[in-house]
């Protein structure tokens, strides 16, 4: 009788214990989200905990003093559009030098935003650096050769290539499910998406997941962690955001320890998103020196299997398509009145009208913020700078 009292205990003890950890998942889910519902994008604090991706002083960027290649006029237009939409920050540069800067009242250069989505272009070229010093071996591995927890389910067959890609066939999440709810609230992030089961085979079908961004960074951090690295905003901080002169910028990770959001989240000044535009535009090098492998950034700007419009993380400009569409089923599309005047336009996309825009054929790099809008047009800022610029 004892014996079965003290299992009774023990069973009630574990239940309890389910009970709290599931609770405290909820309570964090709900804080989040209510927190989410108000202010700005530039109260990048907001959300705890922050994790710092350490930069080593910012460098100057230089400056058009005279002989600006952009007229006020443009200017002003490209100014006008942002601040209708909600700008907090546009910056211009071309050839590598500062063409305009503007912020909104309140806001300067020491203002950080929310990046939502362009971390996941940041995450590519994280990879990039990691695949040149072989820490990555291939993206065509398989997941679960970094992933211990998919090493021996079917799932870890699927090659990085497929996440990074936006093809892994995983089932997606219903934006108004509580799985999906969690997925961006709570603090076990990567534990749901490692919970999702397949739908269809990889590489049948372009379908834009956060989920699929998540499992390629904790495949990434764990590789980071095997070959000693302490964890991936260190590993940031010292291939990529160190080199190219940058100040410090915020990732949100899960909890203090667990993985960083991969998919958004980076939340950086404007000008530092300038200067990884700047090594894109210059194929991976930043003030003379290699920082990501060139042939890596061709990689990420070849058009995927499923998409044309997208490559590794990173989405391309042509070819032209009036509303671009993250998915299949998904109501919400990015307007574009018309096609870009260059065919070689690639751009980060955050939520709302984030960008950073890189047109190498011009020497074109655009970094916009802003609150988010619905009614963001793709195509504006873009072709008021190339049309001066003819």
């Amino acid at each position: 009788m004892r014996f079965a009292l003290r299992s009774i205990g023990i069973i009630f003890l574990l239940l309890l214990l389910v009970l709290v950890i599931a609770v405290g998942w909820h309570w964090t889910t709900l804080k989040h989200l209510r927190v989410a519902q108000s202010g700005s994008v530039t109260e990048v604090e907001k959300f705890q905990p922050r994790q710092i991706v350490k930069g080593c002083g910012a460098t100057e960027l230089p400056r058009y003093d005279q002989n600006n290649p952009l007229s006020p006029a443009t200017v002003s237009a490209m100014n006008a559009y942002s601040a209708d939409e909600g700008g907090v920050g546009l910056m211009v540069l071309v050839h590598g030098r500062i063409a305009a800067e503007s912020y909104r009242e309140g806001a300067s250069m020491q203002t950080r935003a929310f990046s939502f989505s362009m971390h996941k272009s940041v995450l590519a070229l994280a990879y990039g650096a990691a695949l040149a010093e072989g820490i990555i071996a291939s993206i065509d591995d398989p997941i679960g050769k970094y992933l211990s927890e998919w090493a021996d389910d079917p799932r870890g067959e699927i090659p990085l290539r497929a996440f990074l890609t936006m093809s892994s066939g995983l089932e997606k999440l219903q934006q108004t499910e509580w799985r999906s709810i969690q997925f961006n609230f709570s603090d076990h992030v990567t534990d749901i998406a490692l919970d999702l089961q397949p739908t269809r085979e990889p590489f049948t079908q372009f379908y834009y997941k956060n989920t699929d961004s998540q499992l390629a960074g904790a495949a990434l951090s764990r590789a980071l962690q095997a070959h000693g690295e302490q964890d991936y905003a260190s590993f940031l901080s010292s291939r990529i955001w160190c080199p190219i002169g940058a100040q410090d910028a915020l990732l949100w990770p899960e909890k203090p320890g667990g993985d960083p959001r991969f998919y958004a989240f980076l939340d950086a000044r404007l000008r530092d998103w300038a200067r990884v535009g700047l090594l894109v535009m210059n194929q991976g090098t930043f003030a003379g020196k290699q920082i990501v492998p060139g042939n890596w950034i061709e990689a990420i700007e070849t058009p995927s299997v499923n998409n044309p419009r997208y490559g590794i993380q990173t989405w391309l400009g042509s070819p032209y398509e009036p509303a671009r569409s993250y998915a299949p089923d998904r109501a919400l599309q990015v307007p574009q009145a018309e096609p870009y005047v260059a065919d070689d336009v690639v751009f980060f996309d955050g939520f709302g009208g984030q960008r950073v825009y890189i047109v190498r054929s011009a020497g074109l790099v655009i970094v916009r913020s802003g609150e988010v809008s619905f009614t963001w047009d793709d195509g504006v800022l873009v072709n008021l700078a190339l049309n001066d610029l003819q």
